[in-house]
């Protein structure tokens, strides 16, 4: 997990007293979103994020003055650790869709983001603040990467400029969500393909 330079952590979690600690903060930040991710958000504790950062109670209190407010701001400073490349000049809409949802897929898994988005979703629906936070810090990110694949299908010609790129990436990812979050269901590159390609079957340019 990549914690982004201290310039860009919001002035409203600077206190007064002696300067921050830097190293302090990213530490702080780093070990709120892993145990985001083994213990969900009803789980996490200061006590624990103390522990896990190597710092006492109080260096967390005097930056953050309760849990809400700490994992807002460690999931707004959250940044993946690998994106997915953009499309290639020559790779297809189709195939860049593919490429794109697959690597998505797998930071859902097993894998630190995906634990962490697994233990924020029934918040989500209690607390308003997390739940912009993640949509903003974390969902929006993810989620321009579809629409630049869309966006740059329209203007190959192989997309309808009528489509609604917003309620197309909602349709490709729902299925996808749907299984990882709810039913539990087999995620596969085959489910994958087919999810591109029956949504494209719909939407791709007629001549």
């Amino acid at each position: 997990m990549t914690v982004p330079p201290q310039a860009e952590i919001d002035a409203r979690t600077k206190g007064p007293g002696r300067p921050r600690d830097p190293e302090a903060d990213r530490a702080i930040l780093r070990a709120t979103i892993e145990l985001l991710g083994e213990e969900g958000y009803e789980g996490l504790s200061i006590e624990g994020v103390a522990a896990r950062a190597g710092v006492g109670k109080t260096t967390v209190y005097r930056r953050w003055p309760s849990k809400e407010p700490l994992v807002v701001d460690a999931i707004k400073h959250y940044k993946s650790p690998v994106d997915p490349a953009p499309p290639r000049e020559e790779e297809s809409t189709r195939d860049a869709l593919v490429r794109v949802l697959s690597h998505f897929i797998r930071a859902m898994g097993p894998s630190e983001s995906g634990r962490m988005m697994a233990g924020l979703v029934a918040e989500m629906s209690r607390n308003v603040e997390l739940a912009r936070a993640v949509r903003t810090g974390i969902v929006e990110h993810r989620r321009s990467f579809v629409f630049a694949i869309l966006e740059r299908g329209i203007e190959l010609g192989e997309i309808r400029r009528d489509v609604d790129v917003e309620v197309v990436a909602d349709m490709l990812a729902g299925p996808i969500v749907m299984r990882v979050l709810l039913t539990g269901g087999a995620v596969t590159p085959r489910l994958v393909r087919n999810v591109v390609d029956t949504m494209l079957d719909g939407i791709a340019f007629r001549s």
